[in-house]
């Protein structure tokens, strides 16, 4: 860990972190996350690339969460094997966004879906239906047209193997696509309906 990533969590001075799994460095803060870090860290091994998560937690002496766009990629030795993960984080400051995870009680995101079984455009439609907008206020946010969505939902609904939206819902928990957001969402700034 650099100096700016042991003061943002705090790390006990003298506590060395040399050949130490995340998990055992003493963060009172974080150790809720520890799970939800562990998966990060084990689908960037399995996928072998990097990927990217919004996280929020205590950071440092403050009494503030602070939300880190986290970065975590593979380092590999001179045989091309991977032998740890680099972490970059940087704070951002996106009310939508914050709004979006405190209403949904998330204290991580994604922006890489958990799997391949649906295309780009879908996992976009299937993050605004989990907010259980309508196609039609689906189809303004993407800017297409409704019977677009409406196709989209069809083939969704028969991949998940549903039949509803609130069936779409529960999927999405089970698989961990409700901790999933388009990584347009906030290049684009848009707003959630409340």
């Amino acid at each position: 860990m650099n100096n700016a990533a042991l003061s943002y969590f705090n790390v006990p001075s003298g506590f060395s972190m040399e050949g130490r799994l995340d998990n055992e460095v003493p963060l009172e803060s974080s150790q809720e996350l520890w799970p939800e870090l562990v998966e990060h860290d084990k689908n960037v091994i399995e996928k072998n690339k990097m990927l990217s998560a919004i996280e929020i937690h205590y950071y440092g002496k403050s009494n503030n969460k602070v939300p880190h766009l986290c970065n975590k990629s593979p380092l590999y030795d001179n045989k091309n094997q991977i032998i740890g993960l680099v972490c970059h984080g940087r704070a951002i400051e996106t009310p939508t966004l914050l709004h979006y995870m405190n209403r949904l009680n998330r204290k991580k995101i994604q922006f890489d879906a958990p799997n391949d079984t649906f295309t780009k455009r879908e996992l976009e439609v299937i993050f605004w239906a989990q907010q259980r907008l309508t196609a039609k206020e689906i189809a303004k946010r993407l800017d297409i047209c409704p019977s677009t969505i409406d196709s989209h939902i069809k083939s969704i609904y028969r991949k998940a193997d549903v039949n509803s939206n609130a069936q779409l819902i529960e999927y999405c928990k089970h698989k961990g696509l409700d901790a999933y957001i388009p990584s347009n969402f906030i290049r684009k700034g848009v707003q959630l309906i409340s």
